[in-house]
C-alpha cells in the first residue's frame, strides 16, 4: 500500500514523462533531415570556390591583359616604322634618319615579348610571329631567291663591284679574292691615284677619277659623267661608262658612285638631342642634291644603252624613294637571287657596327642574275659584291 510520499512521487514522474504536441513538433523538425541543405551546402560551396578562384585570378588576367596590350602597340608602331621607311626615307628628313640607322633596333621588343607572350598570352605569339617577319623582312632586308637559283644552260659573265675606300683596304687581299672568284669586270669606287691594284696578266683597265674599271677582256667606246649637283669647281667622276667586249657578246656596262647622304645626316645627328630638327633643311637640301644627280646619270644611261649592267656604290638601300623612283625599272641582282640580307656596309655606332646594303648590281633588258653573293672583308667599310649574270635577250642584240 502506497504512502503519501509514494502517491505523490508517483504523480510527479507521471507528469514528468507527459511530452507536449510543440515538444514533439520540435523533435521531428531536429531530426528529420532536410532534402535542400545538402544542395544548398553544395552550391555554397562552389560559389565560395569560384569566389576564390575569380581573386586568385585577378593578377593573371591583368597581366594577360597587358601583354596583349604591350604587342599589339609594339605592332603598331613597327606597322608606322615600315610606312614612314618606305613612304619618307629620302624624302623626308627624320624617316631619312631612320632609313640609314640600324634596322635591328626594330627586333629589340622581341626579346621580351616573345617569353613574356609564352607565360601569360600564348595567343598573342601569332602576332609576334607576323611583326617578326616584316621587321626581318621588309625592314631588314632579308632576301630569299623562294624559286631557287636560277640556273641557266647560257655561258655567263661575273662581275665584282667594291668600294675600295683606298686609304684601309687590304690590296693583298683584294687581289686574293680576285684570283679565286676569276670575275670577268671589276669596278672599283675611291680609289686614290696613287692606288695600283695586282691585276692578273693581260688585264685591260681604265680610271677616271675616284673609278676603277678593270676585265680580262678589251674596254672601248668609254665615257664618263661628272657629278653635277651641287655645282663644284671641280666635280668628281660620278659614273664610267663602257663596252666591254666579251667572247659571247659586247657587254655594255657602268661603274657607278652616287653621292651619299653622310653630310646631310652630319648635320641633324647630335649628341645631346640625338637629333636636331632646326638642321633639317641642310639634310633635306643633300636629298635634293642626290635625287637630281641619281635622275640625271639614269637618263644618261637609258640613253646609251637598254641592255647595260650597272654596277657600283649607289649609297642608299632598296626601300630609298630615290632608288624606286629612279632605279626600279632595272632588276636587282641580290633582291632576285641573294640569300640573307646582303649587307656591303658596315658603320659605326657607339663601339657597335651595323649593316645596311647600299652598292647594287643592276641589270637592265635582256640579263637574268644567276647567282649573286657578299664577298669577304678586304678590310675596308664596304664588302665585295659578286654577280653571275646570264643574257637571254636575242642573240643579235647590240
Amino acid at each position: 500500500m502506497l504512502g503519501p510520499a509514494d502517491s505523490q512521487t508517483g504523480r510527479i514522474g507521471r507528469e514528468s514523462a507527459v511530452i507536449t504536441p510543440m515538444e514533439i513538433t520540435l523533435e521531428r523538425a531536429v531530426s528529420t533531415p532536410d532534402p535542400d541543405a545538402e544542395k544548398r551546402a553544395r552550391v555554397a560551396r562552389r560559389l565560395g570556390q569560384r569566389r576564390d578562384q575569380k581573386v586568385s585570378g585577378r593578377p593573371r588576367i591583368w597581366r594577360s591583359r597587358i601583354v596583349a596590350w604591350l604587342v599589339w602597340l609594339y605592332a603598331a608602331g613597327v606597322l608606322v616604322a615600315w610606312g614612314l621607311l618606305l613612304g619618307g626615307g629620302d624624302r623626308w628628313w627624320f624617316p631619312t634618319v631612320m632609313l640609314y640607322s640600324p634596322r635591328w633596333i626594330y627586333a629589340l621588343p622581341l626579346i621580351v615579348l616573345v617569353p613574356t607572350a609564352l607565360l601569360w598570352r600564348r595567343r598573342m605569339l601569332w602576332v609576334l610571329t607576323a611583326v617578326a617577319l616584316i621587321v626581318g623582312g621588309p625592314i631588314m632586308g632579308f632576301c630569299a631567291p623562294w624559286t631557287g637559283w636560277a640556273a641557266s644552260d647560257e655561258s655567263t659573265i661575273r662581275t665584282l663591284t667594291c668600294n675600295v675606300q683606298t686609304d684601309h683596304v687590304d690590296r693583298e687581299a683584294l687581289a686574293r679574292l680576285i684570283e679565286e672568284t676569276r670575275p670577268d669586270i671589276v669596278a672599283l669606287q675611291e680609289c686614290d691615284p696613287d692606288y695600283r691594284p695586282t691585276w692578273p696578266p693581260g688585264w685591260h683597265t681604265y680610271r677616271a677619277g675616284g673609278l676603277l674599271l678593270a676585265s680580262r677582256y678589251p674596254i672601248r667606246n668609254v665615257q664618263i659623267r661628272l657629278l653635277r649637283h651641287p655645282p663644284q669647281r671641280w666635280p668628281r667622276v660620278s659614273a664610267i661608262y663602257c663596252i666591254v667586249e666579251t667572247p659571247q657578246r659586247p657587254v655594255h656596262f657602268c661603274n657607278l658612285h652616287l653621292r651619299s647622304p653622310r653630310w646631310g645626316l652630319m648635320e641633324v645627328l647630335d649628341r645631346r638631342s640625338v637629333v636636331d630638327a632646326s638642321r633639317s633643311p641642310a639634310l633635306l637640301a643633300e636629298i635634293d642634291y642626290r635625287r637630281r644627280e641619281a635622275q640625271e646619270i639614269k637618263e644618261w644611261i637609258d640613253g646609251l644603252s637598254p641592255s647595260v649592267v650597272i654596277a657600283g656604290d649607289f649609297n642608299m638601300p632598296t626601300d630609298s624613294t630615290i632608288y624606286r623612283d629612279t632605279w626600279a625599272a632595272y632588276a636587282n641582282a641580290f633582291s632576285q637571287v641573294g640569300w640573307g640580307f646582303g649587307y656591303t656596309k658596315w658603320s659605326p655606332l657607339f663601339g657597335f657596327h651595323y649593316g645596311s646594303r647600299i652598292d647594287h648590281v643592276l641589270t637592265g633588258a635582256g640579263w637574268r642574275a644567276v647567282n649573286c653573293r657578299v664577298g669577304p672583308e678586304v678590310s675596308s667599310d664596304h664588302r665585295p659584291l659578286i654577280a653571275d649574270l646570264s643574257w637571254t635577250g636575242p642573240s643579235d642584240a647590240p
